[in-house]
């Protein structure tokens, strides 16, 4: 009795089983891509690289931002002032990122609020003389934002921010 060797009868298309496993190696990598980008903070949403710190030339103001934020997405920035003597603290926020942003709170909550014309200036009642202000922001806008945050008389800071989606 002979053996009959007995074989799939199964299409075999060897380009389209390359050119399949080459799309899902670059979809792979593309995620991998995607998360690595998350995990250092450049999709707006925390991470190694997005926390900025911009300081004045004589270091009264400190400003914590993000760099990298979400449109129509919420974030803070805290504001370290420092004014001696203690009392009465001018500081004032540059009018054309204040056009970019919707300020939802400011803590603590400021006694005045006056706008200017290149800027909004805010007093706020300092018991020390050290404060930290917490400014929560609505993006209303995506691509580059140049912000400025000083002390009325003194030196400010310079920031940049990047709204993405």
């Amino acid at each position: 009795m002979s053996r009959k060797q007995r074989t799939l009868e199964i299409d075999a298309d060897a380009r389209f089983q390359t050119r399949e496993w080459l799309a899902q190696r670059m979809g792979i990598s593309l995620m991998a891509l995607f998360v690595i980008a998350a995990l250092l903070g450049l999709t707006g949403a925390g991470g190694v690289l997005n926390d900025g710190t911009a300081v004045s030339g004589s270091g009264d103001v400190r400003v914590e931002y993000d760099r990298i934020v979400r449109r129509s997405a919420t974030t803070s920035m805290t504001l370290h002032l420092h004014s001696d003597p203690p009392g009465f603290i001018q500081f004032w926020v540059s009018a054309p990122y204040l056009e970019a942003v919707d300020i939802e709170s400011v803590a603590p909550t400021p006694q005045t609020v006056t706008v200017e014309d290149s800027r909004h200036v805010y007093t706020i009642r300092a018991a020390s003389p050290d404060v930290a202000v917490t400014v929560t922001l609505l993006h209303k806008t995506w691509g580059r934002l140049n912000g400025e945050v000083g002390i009325v008389g003194r030196d400010s800071a310079r920031f940049g921010q990047v709204a993405v989606f």
